[in-house]
């Protein structure tokens, strides 16, 4: 049969036939778009993660001193978290030691957050993210200013109660007013705004922008840890290999700041963007294997419905015939 007749009289069946015609075509279209469909989420998820996720969560080339990890990878036994619990916690003291090795090898910055309430002109904003940071946290970050600008070394050994605000805490207390020099209160304390972050978007739904930062030493203190107390010790270099570097010198000092004997295990956590990545790749291992499972299904039922209209057709035939 020529081509062109057979075309013709594919395309006169499909006339006759809409709604068979129009079945075969959904039960294809089923399989093949939710295999598009899973794959290009999967694949975008892991994109997203690696790429955007943990850079705006941990930075490049930059890894955290903290008390345990903040990234739980698997389930943990009661000893063990309790193990966890005993740990003890970072201090001031430790901070100044990192940077007083690190030099001008690295940055070096304090990390100390929680959440409180924040109030301006009768207003209130609830569970606003407070940190206190020391001066370079601003550049370990990547905290751009959009407008006004950050604190300085200056304020910082004064105490000075100055805050830099994010984007959701000025349209929530300033739209379409200059916040810079105005007075905030946030938990019992009066803070100047010297600064506005550029809104870093979301992450899983959540925002990074409903955050305010002041200096460590200001009374934003007593809101976020224990006297002396800090949750992080962040330390960025210019690349990975001194990354690495970095790590060994700074796990050897806080070995010998927590008196810990050869053998004994680490009663802190040095955490980089790895932990989290680590963790992302065990979920993403479990999909990839679920993949296929996933898309079978898919193609299975739309063989079934291909196979019931192909039968149904074969029926109608064999009474014509």
């Amino acid at each position: 049969m020529p081509l062109f007749e057979a075309v013709r009289l594919a395309l006169g069946m499909i006339r006759a036939q809409k709604l068979k015609s129009f079945f075969s075509l959904l039960g294809a279209f089923v399989g093949v778009m939710f295999l598009i469909a899973v794959v290009s989420i999967v694949n975008g998820m892991d994109r997203y993660m690696k790429e955007d996720f943990a850079g705006k969560l941990f930075g490049v080339n930059t890894f955290s001193v903290v008390y345990r990890p903040r990234v739980q990878i698997g389930d943990m036994s009661l000893e063990e978290r309790r193990a966890l619990r005993r740990r003890p916690r970072l201090k001031e003291d430790d901070y100044h030691a990192v940077q007083a090795m690190m030099g001008e090898r690295a940055l070096v910055a304090i990390e100390s957050a929680d959440r409180v309430s924040a109030y301006y002109d009768g207003r209130r904003s609830r569970n606003v993210e407070v940190r206190g940071v020391s001066e370079s946290y601003f550049r370990i970050r990547n905290v751009e200013i959009a407008q006004g600008r950050p604190f300085s070394a200056q304020e910082v050994q004064r105490g000075a109660n100055v805050v830099v605000i994010g984007a959701d805490l000025q349209q929530r207390f300033f739209a379409g007013v200059d916040p810079v020099g105005r007075t905030i209160r946030i938990a019992d304390d009066d803070f100047r705004v010297i600064g506005v972050a550029k809104s870093q978007g979301k992450v899983f739904g959540e925002s990074l922008d409903k955050f305010a930062i002041a200096p460590y030493t200001s009374q934003m203190k007593k809101y976020v840890n224990p006297h002396k107390v800090v949750d992080a010790i962040i330390v960025k270099t210019d690349d990975l290999p001194s990354m690495r570097a970095a790590m060994i010198d700074v796990e050897g000092l806080m070995r010998t700041r927590h008196h810990l004997r050869p053998g004994e295990s680490n009663n802190f956590h040095l955490e980089t963007a790895d932990d989290v990545l680590d963790f992302w790749g065990k979920i993403s291992r479990v999909l990839f294997l679920a993949l296929p499972m996933l898309v079978g299904i898919s193609l299975v039922v739309g063989g079934i419905v291909i196979m019931n209209i192909m039968l149904m057709a074969v029926a109608e035939r064999t009474r014509e015939i």
